[in-house]
């Protein structure tokens, strides 16, 4: 009989060291940043700007986090407590991965799909689910039904994270105040697992204009200011996805002329501050560029009708300004409506232009994320799939490249190039990072007197 592969999580060994900061970091202090964006609600969910990740990150843990280079770390550590002060055990690991996997999400479908009795569990058809369970106290067992490659990077989502039975979080800092989708203030968790914030207090708040943003990041009003320079982490592809099914994007050639009228180089290479032109999907940090693919010297090939570009909010102006005139040079009549970053994966307009940041850095799940934005074609899928059976990393990553590509060749999500996700102001921060998905990580923050 064949043994499904599982994988037994304590409740944890490690206790992870902190990493030293550049010039000697000092305990105290507040630290206040700008951001577009707050959530409306603190309990876990998924993320689609950033705003609503480092919210996630300050208030909440997870049972595994990633390294810089991808791989599964412990999130929580041994005695770890909730903000509440009671004990992080194992039935919480479990009940809130059981919520988890109920929800929305791109990490939690694939995770349901590779666990034991997951994809029953998910669509409601069962309550049981063998595939996640408790073995004492401190331990959580996990079986799969599958090979588990990408299955335990889910369990990095800010939607994976684990709440007492009252909704408490585990995370750096305990909120002390929370105004949905406008301000949020927090304070150090001296329980944290990995160790008590060099802050003593976090404010957050959010600036939807960004004109307003940078001012106050001008005048010394927040310490940190999203899209300032700073702290910042190439994360973001910048895409431009056009709706298959209506014209003029019906036709192939109708969407390859658009691939071949933006000028990458110009826009990403010059005008975007650490910008990399490219038209590969993702970071280069999750696959690695390929050549592109045939099609993107087409002739210039006019095109007409008015259609709708929904440009999010997160994108840089002269990234949008400039793909509006290239449409223009087309021949065609666009209407621009700006929306947040989570409306723009699913915005019902013929054209939409986003800051693409994976929830969760992984290859695969990062794939399945932008395959979600339209319609894919057969053959990235049926590559998608032989990724999620094979068990041979270099072969899996070689299927992925091959699905990527797949995607590309449709022509319906044009790669323009990758971005960085930045956070500067003040020069007396220190310490603070950006990670693999734009999510601005303040454990090991400080700031001068």
């Amino acid at each position: 009989m064949r043994v499904p592969p599982c994988a037994t999580l304590l409740l944890l060994v490690v206790a992870a060291t902190r990493s030293p900061a550049a010039l000697g970091p000092r305990y105290g202090g507040e630290l206040r940043l700008g951001l577009p964006e707050l959530p409306a609600s603190l309990a876990p969910a998924p993320a689609a700007a950033i705003g609503p990740r480092l919210a996630a990150g300050l208030v909440h843990e997870t049972l595994l986090g990633l390294t810089p280079d991808g791989q599964p770390a412990a999130g929580l550590a041994a005695h770890a407590r909730f903000h509440d002060d009671r004990p992080v055990l194992a039935e919480d690991a479990v009940r809130s991965l059981r919520a988890f996997l109920r929800g929305p999400g791109i990490a939690a479908a694939a995770l349901a799909r590779g666990l034991e009795g997951g994809p029953a569990f998910r669509s409601r058809e069962r309550d049981e689910l063998p595939g996640l369970a408790t073995l004492d106290s401190r331990q959580v067992v996990l079986r799969f039904a599958s090979p588990p490659a990408a299955l335990l990077a889910t369990l990095a989502a800010p939607a994976a994270a684990i709440t007492s039975a009252g909704g408490a979080g585990a995370g750096p800092f305990v909120p002390t105040l929370f105004v949905p989708g406008q301000r949020l203030g927090g304070t150090a968790f001296a329980g944290h697992p990995r160790g008590r914030p060099y802050l003593d207090r976090v404010q957050v708040e959010a600036f939807p204009d960004p004109i307003a943003l940078a001012a106050q990041a001008r005048v010394g009003r927040v310490d940190l200011a999203a899209g300032e320079g700073g702290v910042e982490a190439l994360a973001a592809s910048v895409l431009l996805v056009l709706d298959p099914r209506r014209p003029p994007f019906d036709r192939p050639v109708a969407r390859a002329a658009v691939a071949a009228a933006i000028d990458r180089a110009a826009l990403m290479g010059r005008l975007v501050v650490g910008g990399l032109p490219s038209s590969d999907l993702l970071p280069p940090s999750l696959l690695r560029p390929s050549a592109p693919p045939p099609g993107l010297g087409t002739r210039f090939l006019p095109l007409s009708g008015a259609v709708t570009l929904a440009v999010s909010r997160d994108v840089p102006p002269v990234v949008s300004q400039r793909v509006l005139a290239h449409l223009a040079a087309l021949g065609l009549r666009v209407r621009v409506v700006p929306v947040t970053p989570a409306d723009a994966l699913t915005a019902r307009s013929e054209l939409r232009l986003l800051a693409f940041v994976p929830q969760v850095p992984e290859p695969a799940l990062a794939l399945e994320e932008v395959l979600e934005l339209a319609p894919p074609p057969p053959a990235a899928l049926e590559r998608l799939e032989a990724a999620r059976r094979e068990t041979d990393p270099a072969r899996r990553l070689a299927l992925l490249a091959e699905a990527h590509d797949a995607l590309r060749g449709e022509g319906a999500i044009i790669g323009l190039g990758q971005a960085p996700v930045r956070f500067g102001g003040r020069a007396r921060v220190h310490g603070a990072r950006v990670d693999g998905a734009g999510r601005l990580v303040l454990e090991d923050a400080w700031v001068e007197p």
